[in-house]
């Protein structure tokens, strides 16, 4: 969350990171699905002397989960896979995502799909149609709870897709952000008209 607090510097909004294993709700309640230290260095240490082995792909290791990269060496992708199928099947409170270039190992029942439903079910966004654009595979756990919420999914760029809607890639996406912010400031300057004109 701190990167996406970075992103939304002054404003300290609800949101949440990595998968939804850590979220913060309206009021700055802070939810956190960590792993425990002795496991989670267990881990990292079994990591990092497995990676040293596969030149190319690095460990990014956080308080709730890993990242195992693979991007700057694609052909390791079956190497990497076999190594975090290897860890979750010792370990049952674990569990995999993959992604582009990535595979990661994280705690069972995590993921972007039930962060949305826990957000769903607070203020300011219960009742509400829930928008969710993803470019990844972790994506569609979220496309998929949104989708069952009649809201709007939209996926990014190339793929099989539960969303409902694609743009073509982040310029896209940038510029319907843009479009919906202006027909949002254009309805609300004609609300405030007529509410002027019926005084």
């Amino acid at each position: 969350m701190a990167e996406l607090d970075a992103l939304t510097h002054p404003w300290r909004l609800p949101l949440a990171g990595v998968h939804g294993a850590e979220r913060r709700d309206i009021n700055g309640k802070t939810y956190i699905v960590s792993l425990p230290t002795a496991l989670r260095d267990e881990i990292a240490a079994e990591l990092t002397s497995a990676l040293e082995a596969l030149p190319g792909c690095e460990l990014e290791s956080k308080e709730m989960a890993f990242a195992l990269h693979y991007r700057q060496a694609p052909q390791q992708q079956s190497a990497v896979l076999e190594l975090a199928q290897r860890i979750v099947q010792r370990y049952p409170l674990l569990a995999l995502q993959l992604g582009k270039c990535v595979v990661e190992i994280k705690p069972r029942g995590v993921n972007k799909g039930e962060a949305i439903t826990a957000f769903m079910q607070e203020a300011p966004f219960a009742g509400r149609e829930p928008v969710f654009v993803g470019d990844d595979l972790t994506d569609e756990a979220g496309f998929s709870v949104v989708n069952q919420l009649q809201g709007m999914s939209v996926k990014v760029g190339a793929g099989e897709t539960q969303a409902h809607w694609r743009l073509a890639d982040a310029a896209a996406v940038r510029t319907w952000l843009q479009h919906l912010a202006y027909d949002a400031q254009t309805e609300r300057r004609d609300d405030h008209e007529s509410f002027s004109r019926s005084l």
